[in-house]
């Protein structure tokens, strides 16, 4: 794949799951958390496998890796991050997920022999959250919910799951059509989600408003189908802990687009951690090249 539609595909990744955050927060205000999260992954995967189907694509696909997918990124990270962002702002949360790297560097250097772990790519992770913090120390307070704590302490854990399931994409689903792959793990943890909501949440009190309605119907098209598709496309092209590196550049992502559509004030504090972010990415791929990924 040509380095130029790479880094787009990482850009625009970046500038949709930037979105994403806040448009979880209002389908909350109508809907149960894990029933929202089951009908997003449930409504994507369906999306992508009748798509796969009208374009005479292989239904077939690595039924242990759609498993994982399914199982750890989709389920369980985002069934912790649904139920967390009940309880804590979305600016906190986007801002603790940022971890993801740390996760995927300390596990990919056991799952993955080429990507080892190295003391400047922990020095470029540790700059690059000390910036994300930086840049949003207001959105540290917790808040008076008595939950949020238990909530933060879900959205830190939550990327554990997603670093497992990268990791398990580029060392699995290299052979794999990445439409079918991610429209049956969809569809799975659409359902899991929806069986564990069942008992646990009370479905009377969902309102379909025009706001549940249009917040499910982008997260599933835009904030799922489209960026999880592209994800697996990445993961074939750079390392993990590059592809990693997007959870960092989110919540700039979405200050942008706050400083943009809502005339929000860009602190002087959000620049220098940007800049922080920036040179610790720097750090920790140098000298390495980011380039394509070993298979085989």
């Amino acid at each position: 794949m040509p380095r130029s539609v790479v880094w787009s595909i990482y850009g625009v990744l970046v500038l949709v799951w930037s979105s994403t955050w806040v448009s979880i927060k209002i389908g909350l205000e109508d809907l149960p958390p894990l029933f929202g999260a089951g009908v997003r992954f449930a409504l994507a995967g369906v999306l992508l496998l009748a798509y796969a189907a009208a374009t005479r694509r292989p239904l077939t696909t690595d039924s242990l890796l759609a498993a994982i997918m399914g199982l750890l990124p989709f389920a369980t990270t985002y069934g912790l991050i649904y139920w967390a962002e009940q309880h804590v702002p979305s600016g906190l949360a986007a801002v603790l997920f940022g971890v993801l790297p740390l996760y995927t560097a300390l596990i990919a250097s056991v799952a993955l022999p080429d990507e080892p772990l190295r003391t400047r790519l922990l020095i470029g992770i540790g700059i690059a959250i000390a910036g994300l913090a930086l840049a949003f120390d207001e959105s540290l307070e917790l808040g008076d919910d008595e939950l949020a704590g238990l909530a933060a302490v879900a959205v830190v854990v939550s990327p554990l799951a997603s670093a497992i399931g990268s990791i398990s994409i580029r060392r699995r689903g290299a052979a794999s059509d990445a439409l079918v792959l991610n429209g049956w793990a969809m569809l799975g943890a659409g359902a899991l989600l929806l069986v564990v909501s069942a008992p646990a949440e009370d479905w009377a009190t969902v309102a379909w408003s025009g706001e549940a309605v249009g917040s499910i119907l982008y997260l599933a098209l835009l904030g799922t189908a489209f960026t999880f598709v592209g994800l697996t496309l990445l993961l074939r092209e750079l390392t993990a802990v590059a592809t990693s590196f997007i959870s960092v550049l989110i919540p700039f992502g979405a200050l942008a687009f706050g400083a943009a559509l809502e005339d929000e004030v860009v602190t002087q504090s959000a620049v220098i951690g940007a800049g922080l972010v920036a040179a610790g990415i720097a750090v920790a791929q140098w000298p390495r090249r980011i380039g394509p990924a070993r298979t085989g």
